[in-house]
């Protein structure tokens, strides 16, 4: 807690201190789907391959989740996002103790499951970030009418959320035989670390309003994208 800032951006870190697990949560359901898979696992009988793990994970205390949080965002602070982005990430995974072998068993415990399972694990994940993000936003919501409050801060905080929401539409309606060709997953990871990131003085507020213009053209082009395809489908089947 003591990288966090007490006075200038207090709304926003005030949000986000609040959900601070739920930040770890959804960045550990986005980096290993399992996890939050592990439900619809426990119904198909195969939640024994990751149940020790997955345990493990759920019971780190705050200080532990929050170092491993403070770890990954180093990755995100001075830059945008990159190809080389999610591969540096897995090389700080396996540089951290607390985390190193829990998350390599995950990812080879993870063959043992059929394609199609896969596909739907990695939708439970997406849904259940989405589920933390409604939260949040819904806090976020309720702040804006408290007397004092920085509505430009918090405003700021909810559209980064919002388009993060976005891109968890657009994830889940990818094909499972085209996830490896996009990036979508690898840009959502990345974007809840650039939160941290500035929640830990790492990113400054001109940097982090630069990150929401960045996420909205990203946005914006992905749409016109899906309208482009539409249209070209629609003529395709006149």
């Amino acid at each position: 807690m003591d990288n966090y800032r007490i006075d200038e951006f207090a709304p926003i870190d005030s949000i986000l201190n609040s959900f601070s697990t739920d930040m770890f949560d959804g960045i550990t359901f986005i980096m290993r789907p399992v996890v939050g898979g592990i439900d619809y696992l426990r119904s198909m009988h195969q939640s024994y391959l990751f149940k020790k793990e997955i345990n493990k994970i759920s019971n780190f205390d705050f200080e532990t989740r929050e170092k491993i949080i403070d770890f990954f965002t180093d990755i995100v602070a001075g830059r945008i996002f990159d190809e080389e982005f999610i591969d540096e990430l897995e090389r700080k995974v396996s540089e951290l103790d607390e985390i190193r072998d829990i998350f390599k068993e995950l990812n080879h415990r993870r063959l043992n499951i059929e394609q199609k399972q896969i596909h739907h694990i990695l939708n439970l994940s997406l849904r259940k970030l989405n589920g933390r993000i409604v939260s949040i936003r819904d806090e976020i919501n309720s702040r804006m009418w408290d007397d004092g409050e920085d509505i430009t801060q918090l405003l700021l905080l909810d559209q980064v959320f919002y388009l993060i929401q976005e891109m968890i539409k657009e994830a889940l309606d990818i094909p499972h035989s085209k996830l490896a060709d996009s990036n979508i997953w690898n840009e959502i990871i990345f974007s809840l670390l650039y939160i941290e990131a500035f929640h830990r003085k790492k990113v400054s507020y001109l940097d982090f309003q630069n990150f929401l213009s960045s996420l909205s053209l990203y946005n914006y082009k992905e749409s016109k994208n899906v309208k482009d395809n539409d249209a070209i489908f629609e003529a395709l089947v006149v």
